[in-house]
């Protein structure tokens, strides 16, 4: 057998455990949004239509697989701010970014309210939190272009991000487009606005 065929023997094979580990953690999602964390990775592994054996060969236990979730999940969130045109307005920009984390969090905000941490976010960065702090540093980034850009008064960044973290909490997203059943674009402009009048535009 060649080096060649070797590599497309074992290609679909890395490809399906892919799939597998996605189906695992979109099991996740659906139990941590209907039951919280009270569920085993075989019920999860179950739903997934994978086996247990495959379940453990991917995490550990339960809270792996939750931790990993809440990972992809961020990653997939900055994925798509950086996908977002980036207009010369950088209160415009804000205001993209706003929309797109509520878009994103009317899907997955009833299974993310169950992944809470004890520690402040502002802790939790300085504590280098890899998933923490990169939500943290494209929101630092943008406050503080709108502060040199003039658009906004300058302020204690530290504050406004972490006001904007609270803003957009799951549980607030998932209260206005679920409890209040407004549309994603209707509780992001609301969201948007009381985070402007946090930073005094």
């Amino acid at each position: 057998m060649s080096a060649a065929q070797t590599r497309e023997d074992r290609q679909p094979r890395r490809g399906d455990a892919r799939l597998r580990r996605a189906a695992l953690l979109a099991a996740v999602g659906e139990l941590l949004a209907e039951r919280g964390t009270g569920f085993s990775l075989a019920e999860a592994a179950g739903l997934a239509g994978v086996s247990t054996a495959t379940a453990y060969r991917n995490f550990a236990d339960t809270d792996s697989a939750i931790d990993a979730f809440f990972a992809d999940l961020i990653a997939d969130l900055l994925a798509a701010f950086d996908r977002l045109p980036a207009p010369e307005d950088p209160v415009a920009a804000i205001r993209a970014v706003c929309q797109e984390w509520v878009t994103q969090a009317s899907r997955w905000g009833a299974a993310a309210v169950h992944v809470r941490s004890p520690r402040g976010v502002l802790a939790r960065r300085g504590a280098a939190d890899p998933v923490v702090g990169g939500l943290y540093d494209r929101l630092d980034g943008l406050v503080e272009a709108a502060i040199t850009g003039g658009r906004v008064p300058p302020q204690d960044v530290r504050f406004a991000v972490l006001m904007w973290v609270t803003i957009f909490d799951e549980r607030v997203v998932v209260d206005l487009t679920h409890t209040l059943a407004w549309s994603a674009d209707q509780a992001a402009e609301h969201l948007t606005e009381a985070f402007l009048r946090v930073l005094h535009v």
